[in-house]
């Protein structure tokens, strides 16, 4: 891609000249926006079904195009002809807080600034958090005894900041400022529902920018700090991280980069643990299935090599991905006019792609609204009928960098939780699933937990 060209599309306006491609952009201001949070599914089976895989859609002040199935998901994914960037297709959601992030980096930037992960989900380091994540979660999980009307979603949530907290910046779970962390990703994922992006003081927006603030002063104060000592956390190894040319990253792509990682590692398995409990309360039969793997590995804590011994909690984990993907709606714009469906996309159009749709298509997996692991198992295998029938984890250049420890810390969990526990849904709980700010369980998900042994 030529300078002008990388100059170009990051300055160009949207592309709302789609009158050409069937579809509706919705009501005014609004567009699909109510109808995608109350019934996501619901909205996108509707576009689908009347105007197929390609169609105009309006999501409040985005207006783009809408794509659906595997086969359209492969060639934005794969990206061959480097022509749709993130950076443009999250500028004005998650681009309005997090601008520099690894997901909102394009091409060979892209590339280049993956190089400052490198190191901190490698193998070695990998092994090097398992001291820090089993305890942790032991202890976490051994405080919920005996609590009456027991919410999981905030529990979890509370339990997977304090091990990120310590993991990835290297404070105590007591330490005052991990608390303000939380309050910061808080405001920020509230501030991301803004209608406008105005920092009129009281408004949501106002709070999120304040927060975002707050995380950049934090994590730009510690650089040199950690980059002095011999950490073992997330932060200290990207402080330490260096290009080809032997240089550090700079201080502005660190925070970028901490900034959302500590945002996408808690809350997306938070999530993801939020809807599998949900599962595991629905289907008592796997819940037994998944504990009785956990206590064949009799020992406090897991170790590294004992991940693989859990194959079952690995589909359970992926079914439930499947089911419900951490990120319901991903983004991305075209860099120049290209052909996707038949149809003629404009150069900047925004393109929408609802990975919980595609998830959910009868063409590519059985009984598809039914929660079942074993479809990820042999002689099965269901996720092999396409490559990108599953994208709960992206695809491409843009694949979780952090898929692997968001597998690992699931996997502590389950094998601290199972063989402490039975449990039990409440009267109707889970009936109502909410999508935004973060899917989950609209009640928190209360749960009747029975102590074993």
């Amino acid at each position: 891609m030529s300078v002008a060209e990388l100059d170009n599309y990051k300055q160009a306006a949207d592309n709302r000249d789609l009158k050409h491609i069937p579809g509706s952009f919705g009501l005014p201001v609004i567009g699909h926006f109510f109808e995608m949070v109350t019934d996501l599914y619901g909205t996108i089976d509707r576009q689908y079904c009347r105007y197929g895989p390609v169609s105009r859609l309006g999501v409040a002040y985005l207006k783009g195009v809408l794509l659906i199935g595997p086969d359209l998901y492969g060639e934005v994914y794969l990206d061959k002809d480097k022509n749709f960037s993130a950076e443009m297709g999250y500028a004005r959601t998650l681009g309005r807080f997090y601008k520099g992030a690894l997901l909102l980096r394009d091409h060979g930037e892209h590339r280049f600034q993956r190089r400052i992960m490198q190191s901190a989900f490698k193998t070695e380091a990998m092994r090097g958090y398992f001291g820090t994540m089993g305890p942790m979660l032991k202890e976490a999980v051994e405080g919920w005894d005996g609590r009456e009307d027991f919410l999981f979603f905030p529990a979890i949530k509370q339990a997977l900041l304090d091990v990120a907290a310590t993991i990835f910046v290297g404070l105590d779970k007591d330490d005052d400022r991990a608390a303000n962390l939380n309050h910061a990703f808080l405001d920020i994922a509230n501030g991301l529902l803004g209608f406008f992006a105005k920092e009129i003081p009281g408004t949501k927006y106002a709070r999120g920018k304040k927060a975002q603030r707050h995380l950049q002063e934090f994590f730009g104060s510690l650089i040199e700090e950690r980059r002095r000592g011999k950490g073992i956390d997330t932060f200290s190894y990207f402080t330490r991280e260096t290009t080809e040319d032997g240089e550090y990253f700079s201080d502005e792509d660190i925070i970028a980069h901490m900034s959302f990682l500590l945002f996408a590692a808690h809350d997306t398995t938070t999530s993801a643990l939020s809807h599998l409990m949900l599962h595991l309360g629905e289907n008592p039969e796997w819940q037994q299935r998944l504990r009785e793997e956990a206590a064949s590995i009799d020992k406090e804590f897991l170790d590294y090599d004992d991940l693989e011994k859990m194959p079952l909690a690995d589909a359970a984990v992926k079914e439930t991905l499947r089911l419900h993907p951490s990120a319901m709606v991903a983004q991305r714009r075209t860099i120049r006019d290209c052909e996707l469906g038949g149809y003629r996309i404009p150069a900047n159009t925004l393109l929408f792609l609802v990975p919980q749709y595609t998830h959910r298509m009868a063409e590519y997996w059985d009984n598809p609204h039914t929660f079942d692991p074993e479809r990820w198992l042999e002689p099965r295998n269901e996720h092999k009928r396409h490559p990108f029938s599953f994208v709960g984890f992206g695809g491409g250049a843009h694949k979780c960098i952090g898929m692997h420890f968001a597998l690992t810390q699931t996997k502590n969990f389950l094998h601290q939780f199972l063989r402490r526990y039975e449990f039990s849904l409440a009267a109707d709980s889970g009936e109502k699933l909410q999508t935004v700010p973060l899917p989950k369980p609209a009640d928190d998900l209360p749960l009747h937990l029975k102590r074993l042994g």
